[in-house]
């Protein structure tokens, strides 16, 4: 497994809040930058599939690779010889949640094209992370705030 993007902000927004756009796939043009339509061909669910159209490619198959409602959604997309996974996830915290998104790819072709996703995956994780935030919350997190991680590197604690 090789991280491409990581990216955590505290929000006032309650997780429910998070997971429910997540599972939304209609809405993630709202809030993924990258994202021009999402379909599943069936009830989400873990191994539901379907397929995703970013901006700049062609449609590929998607696929849900995680899933533990209230907290935590993941999908995997089959590229050429790898797959991108997007793993999302908001814990509650005193003061709302924690939300994170991870980027990671796998298979064959991973480390080829690790140098090619790193860069721009971890600025589409740092825009879906805001305008997700500014959606649910009705404001615009801050990046550069001393509760978030933007460098694309796990906080300490946390394997990739």
């Amino acid at each position: 497994m090789i991280d491409v993007g990581y990216v955590i902000v505290s929000s006032s927004a309650r997780p429910e809040a998070f997971f429910e756009r997540w599972t939304a796939h209609e809405t993630h043009p709202e809030w993924a930058s990258n994202v021009e339509w999402f379909h599943l061909d069936e009830p989400i669910a873990i191994g539901a599939s379907g397929q995703v159209k970013s901006m700049t490619d062609e449609p590929r198959p998607v696929r849900i690779t995680a899933y533990e409602e209230p907290y935590v959604y993941a999908q995997t997309t089959e590229l050429d010889g790898a797959e991108l996974t997007v793993h999302h996830e908001a814990r509650p915290t005193a003061d709302g949640s924690r939300v994170e998104l991870r980027a990671f790819l796998e298979g064959p072709r991973a480390a080829d094209l690790e140098l090619e996703f790193r860069a721009n995956v971890q600025r589409a994780l740092e825009s879906d992370i805001q305008a997700l935030v500014e959606l649910v919350e009705g404001r615009r997190p801050d990046l550069a705030d001393d509760s978030a991680v933007t460098d694309g590197a796990h906080p300490e604690g946390i394997e990739g």
